[in-house]
């Protein structure tokens, strides 16, 4: 039994949970009294009413007592949300306390109205007091840990129950049955002081604790839900199976009265009634601990839900068949062993997920109108059937109650998890099709419009939606896009002219060859050589002597791709001299030729051109392979891939091969420790079930890291393919959860212990990254949006947050992958500290150095080095004090140990002697540098500003922003330093993009401290950044003066989020995904977006109207159609520093922050353009 109870009740957690654990026992004090009180209230009320009053009086009282229940409901759940709960709790329970007291001097007197209206009040009280311990019970637990504590909250009153049951065979000969009110005062009372220690050990918790985000947006282009019902779908079948039982209770409850009362009488009553509460008690204490929280964790909510009707049905069916005493008692009994336990915390836990706002109204909802007008519905019915039927009969009609109350808790699941999916961190429409159909005028209209835009990126987007649309003629418009301002644009149509061969144009492209810039010469040369015309090759041939490389290489293309031999006969001269040319221009010229030529059988001269020593030379050899795509070309494709310059053109080159030609040399480079990183990358361009298969098949033997990359492309490639085989993911899942436990008890023999803090939170790390893993793998299975949201919102969330992702999971799994879930998700990720012999200790030391993180082996055989007091090795010394030295870098802070050695390894060291200028101002720069050894001092005008020492460092802006240095650094000893390179720390983000992220939010976290600190104006939060603003240039045109269609308002999206520099780097398919996650919210004039102090976590675009930025009176500026601002807060959220308010109707472009951080955080191209942009907006206020 002890064994049982200390599995049930595990010391380390008491320790780990002191806080919550003493607050649980409080709840439980609490609760006892207020069962306690509630048993003996009823008790004594009972008695004196029953020894007073027959039979007939009393199916009389079950209606008067139904009014004044719906009545004292109703008001409760009108006037209670207006009061603070304890403020409620605080003079409630003293004046409930006073009525009763009054009472007893009633029944002294021997009045007879006083004992019916006892009997109903204290009901009323019993209720008032219930219904307030739950509110104020859900709004003081940690409501993650809710599933395993309400039990031992639930056995309080349980207790209650037993200990006041037999309390009261003993006491009533002692005191009398009237005297039992002043023992139901008393701990009235008694809870009152329960409530007073809570409070006292919550409050300073509750001071402290976060104020919940206020939305930053009130009106939505689609209206928000509005209802009780709307906001918690599951209520309605929720308050349908609680009508059915607590009209079928009361019908239960008047069968065991009336058979009691044909048997017993007076005192004998009393004590009967006291033993059945307190056997039944004991019977439901059993129950509530070891039977009801097995049943909630393997079985979950809604199957608990069902276990009480169903139990209550059989009862039923005894009653028909065997009508007496003890029949009755077990019916009767019934309620206080299930529906007191298990059924009490289901009820309690299916509204842990509804949001605070509405949780109170539903939960009064249930208790003051559902619940009692039930009764009161009983009692009318009671009235009837009682002169009908006899007490056994009655059983016929909660048979059928039942049967209605069972359907409805079938229903509840559905509408349950709806309400649980409804409060995850998801965000946006579910937009499940990312594809946008034109073939209506009006998109195409807008798309046509767009094409005459001087904005570059709108033009060229419009350009090729309408170069797919093959009925769409492109004639009339080709003149304005091939003088269009932008070379780009008139490049792409210079690319259609050279494809399609229009008649007419070769004036216009003679035009172009004369005048143009140089790209778009070399464009109009080929284009004019595509007509093939023999009266245009002499003007063609003789631009294989221009002074531009970039020329002669279009002449040399043009005439060997469409003047056949003639044309590879004047070409091959220039070809050969270039073969053989030293020059890295032409070179260049010569890789990028191959491509536009577009001959297969010209390959060769590649294989040499993707080993050139120039990155330029390589990336357009790339360019030309992937045009080409000849197996030959593979393996030397591959290899760029270890290269950080060319890495992102050789994934594109490879994406381009056949699957057939392509996987089967890609296998080997899975095992290559130098490019496997990199290689689902390609596997995800490639997209096809064979290329999905092959990762899949690799990612058990595959590294931790290795891992996150697979399943990163796995994911984004099912969305095109068919469901995973699921019995391989399971299997997987269960072993990441095994991998993460295994992690944990390994580790625990270090939790705390000094010189092992470096280890520990390394494991903490890897711990962090499987549950992820896990997540991620249960995306594949089911909905992705779902599971990242659960896990996003277990990972980060509040307590409420919590306890929703992990009901999902208890709600959406099934079988063996939930009964691992659970606990996994349940359970705590801190280590705690187990005790163990220095054997014990070097075979966990072991365990954990073999699993193949080089980083956590290489650290621990330094610190057992360095504890068993020999020499660990020198070059692992060095890197691990390089990294204790980064650790002092504010611009790495947040960084993980691993972060920070990979880092490490990009330092390179450099001395200075004594008096020596280590950096001067004025100069560019390009590096970060950290002391190691001696000291140096900073300088401006010869003046000495600030002395450095080991462990300083000075540099960090430049390594973001490559500017000039803005005082000179001298050596004042020799000196030691190392230096960090900005490309190589680039180069070092693009591999790591949890570096690049942690470093964005802490440079937007010091922006904003920055911000504060110097009382600035311009708030990064609400004024549009110079890098990101666009004044809006001729959106008007794209608007229609009727409705838009769907389509259309995707594209208006589109047009606008085009016009961002941030997002310059997004492919077409990109500003499509990106459109339908974006939301479109309205605001009538002079309405708040935000105001000052408001949590932002939004970005927002001007689609019409215009917005201006003040605080109070005091305007900063005012902000027009086609600008963003925001973007900080996207990043890092934080408390917006100014009001912005709509100046007339406004429609906004809304961008939240899980959006940004799911999207556009994976093109490091964009993360780039953003770091740079803080940098130098912190740069030029420091």
């Amino acid at each position: 039994m002890s064994n049982v109870i200390s599995r049930k009740f595990p010391l380390h957690k008491w320790v780990e949970d002191k806080e919550e654990y003493v607050k649980i026992l409080l709840l439980f004090g609490y609760l006892f009294c207020v069962v306690s009180a509630s048993t003996i209230g009823r008790t004594a009320a009972d008695t004196l009413f029953l020894s007073r009053f027959d039979n007939s009086y009393l199916s009389l009282m079950y209606l008067p007592q139904a009014i004044v229940m719906i009545l004292a409901g109703l008001l409760f759940q009108r006037y209670s949300p207006k009061v603070r709960l304890e403020s409620l709790i605080k003079w409630l329970i003293p004046l409930i306390s006073v009525l009763v007291l009054a009472s007893r001097f009633g029944v002294g007197l021997e009045l007879r109205w006083v004992f019916p209206v006892i009997y109903i009040g204290y009901d009323v009280f019993n209720f008032l007091m219930i219904v307030c311990f739950w509110q104020f019970a859900t709004s003081v637990m940690d409501q993650r840990k809710a599933k395993k504590m309400i039990g031992i909250v639930g056995s309080g009153g349980i207790t209650g129950g037993i200990l006041s049951g037999f309390g009261l065979k003993a006491l009533v000969p002692l005191i009398g049955t009237a005297n039992l009110i002043y023992a139901y005062a008393g701990l009235q009372l008694l809870a009152m002081a329960a409530v007073y220690l809570i409070l006292l050990r919550t409050k300073e918790s509750v001071e402290a604790k976060r104020v919940q985000p206020k939305s930053t947006s009130t009106k939505n282009a689609v209206q928000r839900k509005t209802g009780l019902f709307a906001n918690v779908p599951h209520l309605k079948y929720v308050a349908i199976l609680a009508a059915a039982l607590v009209l079928s209770l009361t019908l239960i409850d008047y069968q065991f009265k009336v058979i009691l009362r044909g048997t017993l009488q007076n005192e004998a009553l009393a004590g009967f009634m006291g033993s059945f509460y307190g056997f039944s008690g004991l019977i439901a204490l059993f129950v509530q601990l070891f039977i009801s929280g097995r049943i909630l964790t393997r079985f979950g909510v809604m199957t608990a839900l069902l276990v009480f009707p169903i139990t209550l049905i059989a009862g039923s069916f005894g009653i028909l068949l065997l009508p007496v005493l003890a029949m009755a008692v077990v019916v009767k009994g019934s309620d206080k062993v299930v529906g007191d336990t298990l059924y009490s915390s289901v009820s309690q836990l299916v509204m842990f997920p509804v949001s605070p706002e509405w949780r109170g109204k539903a939960k009064s909802f249930l208790d003051g109108v559902v619940r009692n007008g039930a009764k009161g519905l009983a009692a009318v019915t009671l009235l009837i059937v009682s002169r009908l039927l006899a007490p056994e009969q009655l059983s016929y009609i909660v048979l059928v109650l039942l049967g209605v109350g069972i359907f409805a808790g079938v229903k509840v699941k559905k509408a349950y998890l709806h309400t649980l999916l409804s409060n995850l961190k998801t965000e946006g429409d579910d937009f499940q099709q990312t594809e946008l159909h034109l073939m209506d005028p009006a998109s195409r209209q807008i798309l046509v419009d767009a094409l005459s835009s001087s904005d570059k990126q709108q033009a060229l987007y419009a350009f090729g939606i309408l170069r797919e649309i093959d009925t769409f003629d492109f004639t009339p418009h080709l003149d304005a896009l091939l003088h269009h301002p932008n070379p780009e644009v008139a490049v792409a149509a210079l690319s259609y002219v050279e494809q399609k061969v229009p008649d007419g144009f070769e004036i216009a492209l003679q035009e172009l060859i004369a005048s143009a810039s140089e790209q778009v010469r070399a464009k109009a040369l080929v284009a004019l050589a595509a007509y093939a015309k023999e009266e245009y090759l002499e003007e063609i041939t003789v631009h294989l002597e221009a002074s531009s490389v970039g020329i002669q290489a279009a002449a040399v293309a043009g005439l060997v791709k469409y003047y056949s031999i003639e044309g590879m006969f004047r070409a091959v001269g220039k070809l050969k001299e270039w073969m053989e040319s030293g020059y890295e221009e032409e070179r260049i010229a010569m890789a990028a030729l191959f491509g536009q030529i577009g001959v297969k059988n010209f390959y060769k001269p590649l294989l040499s051109l993707l080993r050139d020593s120039s990155p330029q030379v390589r990336i357009r050899a790339l360019e030309s392979a992937a045009i080409l795509h000849v197996p030959p070309l593979i393996v030397p494709i591959v290899k760029l891939l270890k290269d950080s310059q060319t890495r992102s053109y050789a994934i594109q080159a490879l994406a381009a091969f056949d699957e057939q030609d392509l996987l089967p040399q890609l296998g080997p480079g899975l095992t290559d420790k130098e490019i496997q990183l990199y290689l689902p990358a390609v596997f995800e361009r490639i997209g096809t079930q064979k290329a999905f298969d092959m990762l899949f098949a690799y990612y058990e033997e595959a590294s931790y890291d290795m891992r996150g990359r697979i399943l990163e492309a796995m994911l984004r490639m099912q969305k095109q393919l068919p469901p995973v085989e699921s019995k391989k993911v399971e299997s997987l899942i269960l072993h990441e959860i095994q991998l993460h436990a295994q992690f944990g008890e390994h580790s625990a023999c270090i939790a705390g212990v000094e010189g092992y803090s470096d280890i520990e939170e390394m494991i903490t790390d890897i711990r962090a990254a499987i549950c992820q893993r896990v997540f991620q793998l249960l995306s594949l299975l089911y909905d992705e949006k779902t599971m990242q949201a659960v896990y996003k919102d277990w990972s980060e969330g509040d307590s409420r947050q919590q306890a929703n992702a992990e009901e999902v999971i208890d709600q959406t799994l099934q079988g063996s992958l939930r009964t691992a879930l659970t606990p996994f998700m349940s359970g705590s990720q801190k280590m705690n500290r187990v005790s163990t012999t220095e054997e014990q200790l070097t075979e966990h030391m072991k365990w954990l150095s073999a699993q193949g993180d080089e980083w956590l082996r290489e650290t621990i055989t330094y610190q057992r080095q360095r504890i068993a007091g020999t020499m660990p090795n020198a070059e692992l010394s060095a890197q691990i004090e390089r990294v204790q030295l980064l650790r002092n870098v504010s611009l790495f802070q947040g960084l993980t140990r691993k972060d920070l050695s990979i880092i490490a390894l990009k330092l390179h060291q450099v001395n200075r002697d004594k008096g020596s200028i280590i950096i001067q101002e004025g100069d560019q720069g390009d590096s970060l540098m950290i002391i190691d050894e001696g000291q140096a001092g900073i300088y401006r005008n010869d003046q000495l500003l600030v002395e450095l020492k080991r462990g300083d460092c000075f540099g960090e802006m430049a390594i973001l922003t490559q500017g000039l240095r803005t005082a000179t650094i001298r050596a004042e000893t020799d000196i030691r330093l190392w230096q960090l390179d900005s490309s190589d720390f680039y180069e070092m983000m693009f591999d790591q993009t949890s570096i690049a992220i942690e470093m964005m939010k802490l440079l937007s976290r010091r922006l904003r401290s920055e911000l504060a600190r110097s009382n600035e104006t311009v708030n990064a939060n609400a004024l549009p950044d110079q890098a990101f603003s666009v004044v809006h240039n001729g959106l008007s045109a794209f608007k229609s003066e009727v409705d838009l269609t769907k389509e259309d308002v995707i594209l208006r999206r589109i047009l606008v989020l085009q016009k961002i520099d941030l997002f310059a780097h997004l492919a077409p398919n990109d500003f499509l995904w990106l459109a339908h996650k974006v939301e479109e919210v309205a605001f009538d004039q002079d309405e708040a977006i935000f105001r000052t102090g408001d949590y932002g976590d939004t970005m927002y675009g001007i689609i019409e109207g215009s917005i201006r930025v003040h605080r109070g009176v005091e305007e900063y500026a005012v902000l027009q159609e086609g600008e963003f601002f925001g973007e900080i807060a996207i990043i890092d959220s934080g408390p917006r520093s100014a009001d912005c308010t709509a100046r007339k109707r406004t429609v906004l472009l809304e961008l939240h922050r899980d959006q940004v951080f799911s999207f556009c955080f994976q093109n490091m191209n964009v993360l780039k353009s953003m770091m740079r942009v803080i940098a130098e907006r912190l740069k030029n206020m420091l």
